[in-house]
């Protein structure tokens, strides 16, 4: 087959179309040509002409818009030009973007137009495409245009994009080249297939210069030790059109090299040709070399010091939506390293004040004028322009002291010294000292430097300047940085020593150091409050002496001397020396007597110009003047005395007494001799005279003299007068003493115990003597070191010590009065407890009392034990002995006895038993107590061989009958049985008490032994409700008995009730064992108990109907047979023994709310199964659940609420009889109760919504369209509800549609397919035909589905139904109504002619998409080809087509319009498109198909109805019927007389036959019909035969007679056939169209 070539030039034609002349026909040589009329006089001519000018239309008019119009708008297309004043790229991603673009268009031409991209735009960078983007249709006119666009790009090469992403953020242009092609519709006509290349020239990002910081902050610490939060604010000037959504964008910050951290701007967006502020937070962090501190540092030091600094920002990534990074924006952004000045707006004055705090000055150099200045707590408050935290560790500093406006002194502390920084509400400050510095003053300011130190001494306070530069280290975030060149200046002040006035001197003690033979030598400790800040310290050496002279009343009476002067701020304890020398003054003798008398004298101290050798501070203390204090001797010479009694001073009366000599010198005492007085009260005690002594005393140290003999007064007046005197000193009382002996005279005298209250005969005689106190008038020669004197004094008060030897000075009491009193006592016995009972010993805690015993206290001891029988009868029966201890008996009251563990021996165990015995039931018992040989310790003093016989009363344990349970539980299992667990509380009547150890109970319940309980260590406390935790086992009953009472007793239980029980004593065993005595007494116990109400227990805590089946169909709408195969309880009962219930039967009420019953159901007796503990799985079958009468309406709001609803609570409320297996057999329990809120899910029919499937249309009446599908419902919940038959209206936009039934619903849990049968008969006929229109096309509806009242017939649903709505979208068929097989036979001569309507005949074939017939009443139609109107078709079909069935319609006919307008337009583009149409050639056309059809489904009697319906792209065979007139073509086309010409094909399937004669129109003049015979050449035969893969033509053979012509043209019109090329067709009909060109001109 031949290429064809739809590009042909002109040039290819085989004539030259410059011809502009063609020769007009001319006379025959060979015949004699006829005379006739002119041809252009010819009706047949103008006919011709007519028809060829259509032609010539048809062709020459497609030819200049498909051939010439495409050319002139590709050069208008290649020389118009494009540029951009923003291109916006948005929501990057790493294989596309999106571009907002203002541009504009030029050198677009002269004509408006429409510009077209029917493809991507392909973008190429440096000949790689980068990607492609589609744009919208653009507009020009007057040559230009705009092109505004949002366009979505799609990126084919990321690393190329990544690449040119990096260029146009750095480089000034860039040019990108556009590929593609472009439609252009210009002058109503359409050009496509132009080829786009346009290079682009845009300007690029160029690095962005002029990048500003426009704020820069760390406000604060980053969390978990990053580093420092950094902001810095950034204005990016873009000087290009492109702009970018960056959405996140992650910098690495740097400066000299350094890393400094990493920030990130979110919602980003650069802008094109503006500034764009990217607000950039992240992080400074931390630097950990010696390199990065240092960089840190110096940016640092510069930002504050005012200085630029040009830090770099590089790009690190691009995260558009915060998470994904986008490579080729991170590649652009990494490549780009922006540098950018960082600098404070000014240098920073961050040193806002300084405050030196306490300042020393130390004058320890040879320089009076460069003291060493010092400050220990200099604070300078600062104030950092940044929020991170900052820790100042060091500091140095070089600082100019300026006073009086002039230099006084530099201070260079260089070094780096620690610091301190601290923040509180004031704000921040840096605490450091200002090491030791030299106070260097300027050689021009000694004079001011002697005035700032007079007036610092003398003054309050005085002002200076500071001023320099500071330096600090300091701990941050990002490590330790140094910043130097820190500027401050600031005024501050010392405070003066205001003369040291502002509190007195006080001497705080003076000592006596020395002694010479003229004076003494004294050192002074002094306090000196210095109330400045100033501390002044001269140092060491002989410049470092400061002096003062010492003055009383005027005299000279000494000096006071400071080795050294060191004043600190404050309270100045400072130590002096004093050389006193009272010798040769009135002033110093006084001075010397009030001293020696502790009296306190005033001294003056005084300064002078040579106070010190230093000149600065002599200037300072010549003006001092101070008064002090001096104090007296305070220290008292005798310290005290001491007394002893000895055994023979009743009879001699001396006594010996020493003395402690106190010392208060330092050089030492010596006493010479001793003469004393010792008197008390002024009455004379003793006296010492000694004449001559040595006691030495050391300096500043007591010394107890030797026993020295005082001569006593022993009268018995003396004494007591001592006595009474000492004690009411002390506050004591003597009565005890004297009623003692009132005592002794008459044992039966009654006294009061008030008397002795608290009496205690030796402690109040030595208490007496406590505190005595003597005076001693002395008579003293005394040496202090080489100073010798006399001394005469006399000392009050002094202290006198006795001791125990004072007692023998007491009278003795005899026995007599202890053993009267204990006779006259009493003994009871409040409590006994029995511990550790054994065969034969044991131990009690005795509690009680031994009665009036007396006035005063007393301990009786029993050193022999007591004795104790039982009293039986009257009989004394020993049963044991007691080891009673000591005891305490109080005045009037006696001895309480608390006694514990005392030893009981028992004597014999036969009488333990029977006393055990009788005491366990009865309620009273006696013993009989015996003790000899006690002691009585009475007022502290012993009375022994006292004597004792008493009977004592006890209470018995009378059965002990009151043992209550207190709670109980079933926790476990054990091996034969149920583990019982129990509390219990036992009271004991009996004030005797025992420890029984392990006892064992057996208890009975209706008569039946069912377990057993125990408890170890049990002890019954006396008169005590001992509780008890006791611990057993319900043993497995094997017998109905058994089991009955077990059953009875839970149930009691678990209703509420008090079981019964009596326990009875098995076994008891103290903890040594078995005692004999004690068991044969415990097995008579019987006691009866009942178990503690539980009460009601809620058993049954909830039921779960996982799943259930409600069958309405039955013939009561409100007695529903029910079902459920999952029914779930959860049941707690108050023990925790396993409980596997096997049987259970309800009885249940339906409750809404709780407490209202709407229905009940009985369950009867059957399986269940525990399934975990505490859940319990049963099931039952066909049960019904009658509605009350009263609550139908409750019952409806229950059923619409699980048919519409997503759940419903309601209460169960009833009792369950449940048959358990336990340990201890299987137990029925009866009637347990139940009253529990239930869930069921709800069906949420419409939430889960519908869908319909399966449509099939089957049939129709004249009512309603009968439609079959499948309704799917979802039902998510357990309920399977029977309902039968259910009805739902369906409804479109608001329209009733019609109904949908399915006849026996049944809804299971999840999805139900339902055959339905809806009846479509909607009330209005425009929505009917408008529905019925979009089902035929396949579009898709959304229909309401409703529920009411009538959708059921059952009652008790119908509220449920009418509270369904739900929706569900159906999609109709997308069957083609119009099948292939489609034709249409057009007459050519019809089809050309432009005077009248061309009419063609048209059959279509036609498909039933129903499954019913389809009758076909009228169709009316509109065919569309490329987009325009080929005709319209309005007739009645009167066709059946049956159900799924195809069939081709009768022949409609198919109107196009008349005239020219049609002929050009329409045809000349159809024609052109299929040029061998006119040879007969057949087509399939793609025709679209616009029509109304106006139809009844199931025959002609059933459903009606009109369906609008479009087919795009409908194949139409198309062929013509007939051929063009072969003496037209003759005449026109002829050649010489050697000329044959062929130009007859066909390719139609009918025979042609050989001559046809061709009915003509009427003539125009007369009206009469017209007849022409087709010419032809003479003797022409045309055969025609098909080639391989061309339409399949019938074969004809056309034999036509017709006269000779003669000579036509010299312009040979090749030959052409139906076998011929397409390129050689193409060429005929050119040579056709420049022939009728030709012949227009006639």
């Amino acid at each position: 087959m031949a290429t064809s070539n739809p590009s042909h030039r002109v040039d290819d034609l085989p004539y030259d179309e410059r011809e502009e002349d063609y020769h007009e026909f001319e006379e025959y040589d060979e015949v004699t040509k006829p005379k006739t009329r002119p041809f252009y006089k010819r009706r047949k001519y103008w006919i011709f002409c007519a028809i060829m000018t259509v032609i010539a239309i048809a062709v020459g008019v497609p030819l200049a818009l498909f051939v010439i119009l495409p050319k002139v708008a590709q050069v208008i297309l290649n020389n118009s030009t494009m540029s951009f004043n923003s291109i916006q790229i948005t929501n990057p991603t790493n294989t596309s973007l999106d571009m907002n673009m203002d541009g504009i268009l030029g050198n677009t031409g002269p004509f408006s137009a429409t510009i077209k991209f029917p493809e991507p735009i392909r973008v190429y960078y440096n000949d790689t495409l980068l990607g492609s983007m589609s744009l919208p249709d653009t507009k020009a006119s007057g040559g230009h245009g705009s092109l505004l666009a949002q366009a979505s790009f799609n990126i084919d090469d990321e690393a190329a994009f990544g690449s040119f992403s990096s260029d146009m953020l750095s480089q000034e242009y860039f040019t990108w080249v556009l590929q593609s092609k472009v439609t252009i519709v210009a002058l109503g006509r359409t050009v496509s297939n132009l080829n786009l290349n346009k290079a682009l020239k845009l300007s690029g990002m160029g690095g962005f210069p002029d990048v500003r910081i426009l704020k820069f902050d760390l406000p604060s610490d980053a969390a978990n030790g990053q580093g420092i939060n950094l902001v810095i604010d950034t204005a990016m000037n873009n000087p290009s059109p492109i702009g970018v959504t960056l959405g996140t964008v992650v910098l690495d910050i740097g400066y000299n090299g350094t890393q400094l951290g990493q920030v990130k701007a979110t919602g980003a967006s650069l802008q094109g040709h503006s500034e764009s502020v990217l607000n950039l937070t992240g992080l400074m962090v931390p630097q950990t070399t010696p390199e990065g501190l240092a960089t840190v540092s110096s940016l640092f030091s510069a930002y504050i010091g005012g200085l630029s600094s040009e830090t770099t920002a590089r790009g690190v990534s691009v995260l558009p939506d915060g998470v994904n990074e986008v490579s080729w924006l991170s590649t652009g952004l990494k490549s780009m390293t922006l540098k950018v000045p960082l600098q404070a707006p000014g240098a920073l004055n961050i040193i806002k004040s300084i405050s030196l705090g306490p300042m020393g000055m130390n004058w320890t150099n040879t320089d009076a004028y460069a003291p060493l200045a010092n400050s220990p707590g200099v604070v300078a408050a600062f104030e950092m322009p940044f929020g991170f935290s900052l820790n100042v560790t060091q500091v140095q500093n070089n600082m100019t002291v300026i006073y009086n406006n002039k230099n006084l002194a530099n201070l260079n502390a260089a070094q780096w010294g620690p610091a301190v920084t601290t923040k509180d509400a004031n704000g921040t400050a840096i605490n450091f000292a200002l090491p030791p510095t030299p106070f260097a003053i300027e050689g021009d300011a000694h004079s001011d430097f002697d005035t700032f130190v007079e007036n610092l001494t003398v003054g309050s306070s005085e002002a200076f300047t500071v001023s320099g530069f500071a330096g600090t280290v300091a701990q941050t975030p990002i490590g330790q940085v140094q910043i130097t060149g820190i500027p401050f200046k600031s005024d501050v002040s010392l405070s003066g020593l205001q003369g040291l006035k502002t509190n007195p001197t006080v001497i705080n003690s003076l000592t006596v150091i020395g002694g010479i033979p003229t004076g003494l030598q004294i050192a002074l400790n002094l306090t000196m409050v210095n109330p400045s800040l100033l501390t002044i310290d001269t140092g060491s050496g002989d410049n470092a002496i400061v002096s003062f002279a010492m003055q009383y009343q005027g005299d000279n009476v000494g000096t006071v001397i400071f080795p050294t002067l060191n004043l600190v701020p404050g309270e100045n304890i400072r130590t002096a020396g004093a050389l006193f020398t009272p010798t040769g003054t009135a002033g110093g003798q006084e001075l010397l007597q009030k001293y020696m008398s502790n009296q306190v004298a005033t001294v003056d101290i005084f300064g002078s110009t040579s106070s010190s050798a230093i000149a600065p501070l002599a200037a300072g203390l010549k003006d001092l003047h101070l008064q002090s204090n001096m104090p007296g001797n305070p220290a008292k010479l005798l310290l005290g005395t001491a007394l002893t009694i000895l055994d023979d001073t009743g009879k001699t009366g001396v006594a010996m007494a020493t003395v402690t000599v106190n010392n208060p010198f330092t050089p030492g005492l010596v006493i010479k001799s001793i003469k004393s007085t010792v008197q008390y009260n002024n009455r004379t005690l003793g006296s010492i005279d000694i004449p001559s002594t040595t006691i030495s005393v050391a300096g500043m140290t007591q010394q107890v003299s030797q026993p020295l003999p005082l001569t006593m007064d022993l009268a018995i007046d003396s004494l007591l007068s001592l006595m009474v005197d000492q004690a009411k000193l002390n506050n004591l009382n003597a009565e005890p003493i004297i009623a003692l002996g009132q005592m002794a005279k008459d044992p039966t005298v009654k006294i009061s115990s008030s008397v002795f209250a608290g009496f205690n005969l030796p402690t109040f005689v030595k208490a007496a003597m406590v505190g005595l106190k003597v005076d001693v008038s002395m008579s003293v020669d005394v040496m202090v070191g080489e100073y010798a004197t006399s001394l005469t004094l006399t000392q009050e008060g002094v202290p006198t010590a006795t001791d125990d030897t004072i007692l023998k000075l007491l009278p003795i009491v005899g026995t007599p009065i202890a053993q009267a009193i204990v006779d006259q006592a009493t003994l009871s016995f409040t409590s006994v407890m029995i511990n550790s009972p054994a065969e034969t010993d044991f131990t009690t805690n005795i509690n009680g009392l031994i009665g009036n015993t007396g006035p005063f206290d007393s301990e009786i001891t029993f050193p022999s034990g007591s004795s104790v029988s039982w009293l039986n009868n009257g009989a004394e029966v020993p049963i044991g002995q007691i080891a009673m201890p000591q005891v305490s008996a109080k005045a009037d009251v006696g001895a309480q006895l608390a006694l514990t563990n005392v030893p009981f021996h028992v004597l014999s165990a036969g009488n333990m038993g029977d006393f055990v015995g009788y005491s366990l039931k009865a309620e009273t018992f006696q013993w009989s107590v015996v003790a000899s040989n006690m002691t009585v310790m009475a007022m502290g003093a012993p009375i022994p061989n006292i004597n004792m016989k008493k009977s004592v009363t006890l209470k018995g344990f009378n059965g002990l009958q009151g043992l209550v349970i207190q709670k109980y539980d079933l926790p476990s299992n054990d091996p034969n049985g149920i583990h019982l667990v129990l509390n219990a509380t036992l009271p004991n009547p009996s004030n005797v008490g025992i420890e029984m150890g392990t006892v064992v109970f057996s208890n009975v319940f209706e008569g039946q032994d069912i377990g057993f309980v125990q408890t170890s260590g049990l002890k019954l406390l006396p008169d005590a409700l001992t509780p008890i935790a006791m611990e057993g086992t319900l043993t497995k009953q094997t017998s109905d008995s058994g089991l009955k009472a077990l059953g009875d007793m839970f149930r009691m239980a678990l209703n509420g009730g008090t079981p019964s029980l009596i326990v009875k004593g098995q076994s008891v065993t103290p903890a040594s064992g078995p005692v004999s005595w004690l068991s044969s007494a415990f097995t008579t116990l019987t006691m009866n108990v009942t178990l503690p109400s539980l009460g009601k227990q809620d058993i049954i805590t909830g039921i779960t109907l996982k799943n259930m089946t409600l069958d309405f169909t039955g013939g009561n709408p409100y007695s529903i047979m029910t079902s459920s195969d999952d029914i779930e309880a959860t049941f707690h009962i108050p023990f925790s023994f396993p409980l596997s219930i096997t049987q259970v039967a309800e009885n249940i009420n339906i409750q809404l709310p709780q407490g209202n019953n709407v229905a009940a159901l009985n369950l009867p007796l059957g399986p269940a199964q525990t399934i975990s503990p505490g859940v319990l799985k049963t099931a039952y079958q066909n049960q019904v659940l009658n509605v009350n009468d009263g609550a139908h309406d409750v019952f409806n709001a229950f059923s619409k609420a699980l048919t519409t609803g997503p759940s419903v609570q309601f209460y169960l409320a009833g009792t369950a009889d449940t048959v358990a297996d336990t340990a201890a057999g299987q137990v029925t329990i009866p009637g347990v109760a139940v009253n529990v809120a239930s869930v069921l899910t709800g069906m949420n029919l419409n939430v889960g919504g519908a869908s319909i499937t399966n449509i099939s249309v089957t049939g129709g009446t004249s009512q309603y369209l009968e439609i079959h599908q499948n309704v799917v419902l979802q039902n998510p919940s357990g309920l399977t509800v029977k309902v039968g038959q259910v009805s739902f209206n369906i409804g479109y936009q608001g329209v009733p549609m019609g109904q949908a039934t399915v006849s026996n619903m049944v809804l299971v849990p999840g999805p139900n397919v339902l055959p339905a049968v809806f009846h479509l008969e909607p009330a209005s006929t425009a929505v009917r035909d408008a529905f019925l229109s979009g089902f035929v096309a396949g579009a898709s509806f959304t229909l309401d589905i409703t529920g009411s009242a009538d959708s059921t017939t059952v009652t008790s649903l119908k509220d449920a139904m009418a509270s369904v709505k739900m929706s569900s979208t159906i999609t109709g068929i997308t069957d083609k109504l119009i099948a292939t097989g489609s034709a249409a036979e057009p007459d050519a001569l019809t089809m050309l002619q432009p005077f009248n309507e061309r009419k063609t005949p048209v059959q279509v074939m036609i498909y039933n998409p129903f499954d019913a017939p389809l009758y076909i009443k009228h169709m009316t139609a509109t065919t569309v080809w490329n987009g325009l109107t080929f005709g319209t078709v309005d007739q009645d079909v009167g066709l059946t087509v049956p159900a799924k069935g195809t069939v081709l319609s009768p022949t409609v006919t198919m109107v196009s319009p008349a005239g020219l307008g049609f002929a050009l337009d329409t045809l000349a583009p159809f024609m052109a498109h299929y040029p061998l149409m006119l040879f007969g050639q057949a087509y399939d056309v793609p025709f679209n198909i616009n029509s109304t059809i106006s139809a009844v489904v199931n025959g002609p009697d059933g459903y009606a109805g009109n369906v609008r319906y479009s087919q795009a792209d409908t194949i139409i065979k198309v062929q013509l019927n007939g051929q063009a007139p072969q003496s037209m073509v003759a005449q026109v086309f002829g050649g010489s007389n050697s000329t044959t010409t062929a130009a007859s094909a066909t390719a139609t399937s009918a025979s042609v036959p050989a001559s046809t004669t061709t009915g003509a129109p009427e003539s125009a003049t007369t009206g009469a019909p017209a007849s022409a015979t087709t010419e032809a050449p003479a003797s022409t035969t045309t055969e025609v035969s098909t080639t391989a893969g061309s339409p399949t033509p019938t074969t004809a053979a056309t034999t036509t007679s017709a006269p000779a012509i003669a000579k036509r043209q010299d312009i040979a019109i090749p030959e052409i056939s139906i076998s011929s090329s397409s390129d050689e067709i193409e060429a005929w009909v050119k040579a056709m169209a420049n022939k009728m060109s030709a012949l227009g001109h006639i």
